[in-house]
């Protein structure tokens, strides 16, 4: 889970927002502040855009997390050489264990979601909300007085 942040175009006041990695959503947006309403192509109607591909391929995670594995691996190997050797390590050594070990978890986190079918789930989730939304006329004419694409099956 994230969050967006974003300036309100009408009275210039910081919103925050969350959301998901993938900013699913409503693109029509209300100022926590003023209550203006104003459009925001940051987020997506999933029913409308589609989910993204990203969230289908765990091949591509699992790449991803070998990858810094052995890129962990690696500077670990190189920082314990420089201990021995030297009796002090750099700091950018110690950091890049820790930013590949960081990227190693996290890959291997979504690689787990999308396998276990949690990611899935909860595309279903978002997917549904919107199809809710994309029912409702008068919402779909907002949309598309925005500019936004809306396919054919939705108007």
């Amino acid at each position: 889970m994230g969050y967006v942040e974003w300036s309100c175009p009408k009275c210039g006041k910081n919103n925050r927002e969350n959301c998901n990695a993938w900013v699913y959503g409503s693109p029509i947006r209300n100022c926590k502040s003023c209550n203006s309403e104003y459009f925001d192509n940051r987020w997506r109607e999933i029913a409308a855009e589609g989910v993204e591909p990203a969230t289908k391929n765990p091949k591509m995670y699992l790449i991803a997390s070998i990858g810094f594995l052995i890129f962990t691996i690696l500077c670990a190997m190189w920082l314990v050489t420089d201990i021995k050797m030297e009796g002090s390590y750099p700091v950018k050594l110690l950091g890049c264990v820790f930013v590949g070990a960081i990227g190693t978890v996290g890959c291997l986190v979504i690689f787990l979601r999308i396998v276990s079918g949690y990611e899935d789930k909860q595309n279903q989730k978002y997917y549904e909300e919107s199809l809710r939304r994309l029912n409702d006329k008068a919402y779909v004419q907002k949309l598309i007085s925005y500019g936004y694409h809306v396919p054919e099956r939705f108007r």
